[in-house]
């Protein structure tokens, strides 16, 4: 008992003491963690990033990769971290799916972690072939359902996001298209354009690249990408289940004071309003993504609740 007294105190206190250091600059070096490779999008923005708040706050803010395990290995090594504000997450709403892809889950985010920020807008379309004789998702769907079995769709990977969204859109349209799985962008876009596959799900960067030599029937979200506005939404078209934007977010080790957690983001949403920053994002085909640290809580809580239903409806699994 006076050991658990003692220690609860002491957590008391050091809660008590980042408080007060809150509105100051960090007071040691902050370690931006991304669970992807060198050269990935979140890597370039998360460095992009850490220059800025470096030049804000005079410490050293450095950029630390650790990929592998589907992000698994970055999210829990943040999970385990001092929650003092000086290690973060920078993750995409995959960190949502992941846990329910196992039967044991190798974390929670509800429980493991807390929500900083949102920081940029991402969204999925759905390509096809333009020898595809379907103008539109409405013409596609009726021939994938005069056809059962006959087309199929590409994602990342098992388990990705593509092909999560592509499982709920097939199940909401009711219709029988096989899933095709590849080991990244390139190897998917290669398979699409040498006409292996029937359709794709491509993030909206890779969508942009080829819109003109692809088809693209619609887009995840709750409306139009801004420089894509031909293409409508799944929402709009009655597909309730992809409404959902994706998006890269801040997060650190569940226990962070609010405080200090509030500082992070306000620096975060700050430096995105910067002409340079808001430029350079421009130029990556993204869109910074704005909004309180109870906006980015809230939409964990809706996309966690969502991501689990469609990946048990569909019976989607690493195990």
């Amino acid at each position: 008992m006076k050991a658990g007294i003692s220690r609860r105190a002491m957590l008391l206190a050091a809660g008590t003491g980042m408080a007060l250091t809150a509105r100051a600059h960090p007071s040691q070096m902050v370690k931006i963690v991304v669970p992807f490779a060198p050269g990935a999008t979140a890597d370039a923005l998360a460095r992009r990033l850490a220059q800025k708040l470096q030049q804000a706050w005079k410490r050293p803010v450095i950029v630390e990769n650790r990929p592998g395990a589907g992000g698994s290995i970055a999210t829990q090594f943040v999970a385990r971290s001092a929650p003092d504000g000086h290690t973060v997450l920078l993750h995409l709403a995959s960190i949502l799916q992941f846990p329910h892809l196992f039967a044991k889950k190798p974390y929670v985010v509800s429980r493991d972690l807390t929500p900083v920020t949102r920081l940029i807008r991402g969204q999925l379309m759905l390509a096809i072939q333009p020898d595809i004789p379907a103008k539109n998702l409405q013409e596609f769907v009726a021939l994938a359902k005069a056809r059962p079995g006959t087309y199929n769709y590409g994602s990342y990977g098992n388990g990705t996001t593509p092909h999560i969204q592509g499982a709920a859109f097939a199940r909401q349209a009711g219709i029988d298209i096989n899933h095709v799985p590849f080991s990244g962008t390139a190897p998917l876009m290669q398979a699409l354009m040498g006409k292996h596959i029937t359709a794709a799900m491509l993030d909206v960067v890779a969508a942009q690249t080829m819109k003109g030599s692809l088809r693209l029937l619609a887009a995840t979200g709750p409306d139009r990408w801004p420089s894509l506005p031909d293409v409508p939404s799944f929402k709009e078209l009655g597909y309730t289940a992809l409404d959902t934007a994706g998006w890269t977010g801040f997060f650190m080790p569940a226990g962070t004071p609010p405080a200090v957690v509030q500082r992070f983001a306000d620096e975060i949403q700050r430096t995105l309003k910067t002409p340079e920053l808001q430029a350079q994002i421009d130029a990556m085909g993204l869109i910074p993504y704005s909004g309180s640290v109870q906006d980015f809580a809230l939409q964990i809580q809706n996309d966690d609740l969502l991501f689990e239903r469609i990946i048990r409806e569909n019976q989607i699994t690493l195990d």
